[in-house]
């Protein structure tokens, strides 16, 4: 069974609209590469899986990850994850209120 992939475009639309459910503003984000995505955001992100708010897609290609990585940090100003910025996998987190990143 393979595994589903998104478009640079559905996730763009993803990502925008999870930041606009979740609220805050562009900075308080942080946008991030992987080639595994689970791992980059629990384990070397340290995001808290339950309390902070998240999301991940694999992209088509690590080609179209990057773009979407661009867009969202260059067009919307999601300030990168730190040591994030290779694989196919996009990732999306923001803390909860009162932590630091």
């Amino acid at each position: 069974m393979t595994a589903m992939v998104f478009s640079v475009q559905q996730i763009k639309f993803e990502f925008l609209m999870y930041i606009k459910e979740f609220g805050g503003r562009a900075a308080d984000w942080r946008v991030g590469l992987a080639a595994d995505a689970p791992a980059a955001l629990f384990g070397a992100q340290k995001v808290d899986p339950d309390a902070d708010v998240w999301l991940w897609k694999p992209a088509l290609s690590a080609a179209a990850a990057r773009t979407v990585f661009r867009y969202m940090t260059e067009q919307f100003h999601v300030p990168a994850a730190e040591g994030a910025t290779d694989g196919a996998c996009v990732f999306l987190f923001r803390r909860r209120e009162g932590c630091a990143a």
